[in-house]
């Protein structure tokens, strides 16, 4: 499969990193085409890795990760272009967090509550098949769950049940067994509101390696 990974941060970097691991090809993407990191980046991974402008990375792949500023991901979204994301599976793992008044951040008025940072993505590309999915956790999690003893849950939710599908296969590969459907991607309002309250609970943990359990009977 080939991957585009749009992002050069600790999150794009985790992300790429496991896909070519499992043998993907994967191409990093920033809005400078020839971003340093993008370009170490692709330089210590072998013949399967690559860097590129957002457009030319999401037109080479298959799949397309946003693992982004979530503040900026609209402007990253015209920037990687509605032809070149046509029918695509879209990943994305932002949270629209706004740190301009301090920490702790606050989310973006303009994607929260009555939408989402996930439902703007879909908004900004009408002919992607958008993917909310892993944003409700540390990085490092995301790709390994067996961080943490006993199991524990990811969710996801999207508009289209194939794109979702993929996504799910995404996720198996990372070994999570049995990610929770939230159903349409209006459910990313839910699941990006988690992250203020994340955020909290870092503080009281101490540590980024914790994750939600939901207990049914």
């Amino acid at each position: 499969m080939r991957y585009a990974v749009l992002g050069t941060g600790m999150v794009g970097h985790t992300l790429a990193d496991k896909l070519i691991a499992m043998g993907h090809e994967v191409r990093m993407g920033a809005r400078d085409g020839d971003n340093p990191k993008a370009v170490d980046w692709a330089e210590g991974k072998g013949p399967g890795a690559g860097h590129g402008s957002y457009a030319d990375v999401s037109e080479w792949a298959e799949r397309i990760v946003f693992a982004v500023n979530g503040a900026k991901l609209l402007d990253v979204a015209v920037a990687a272009t509605k032809e070149a994301t046509a029918d695509k599976t879209i990943i994305d793992v932002t949270n629209p967090l706004d740190t301009s008044n301090g920490m702790p951040p606050t989310l973006v008025p303009e994607m929260s509550n009555t939408t989402s940072a996930g439902e703007q993505l879909q908004l900004k590309l009408p002919d992607a098949r958008v993917v909310k999915t892993l944003n409700t956790m540390n990085h490092l999690l995301m790709v390994d769950p067996g961080r943490l003893s006993g199991s524990h849950d990811v969710f996801l939710c999207g508009d289209d049940e194939a794109a979702k599908a993929d996504v799910i296969g995404m996720l198996s590969e990372f070994g999570w067994d049995d990610p929770i459907d939230l159903g349409p991607l209006a459910a990313a309002r839910g699941m990006e509101g988690l992250m203020p309250f994340w955020l909290r609970m870092w503080g009281v943990v101490g540590s980024a390696d914790f994750n939600y359990k939901i207990v049914r009977n």
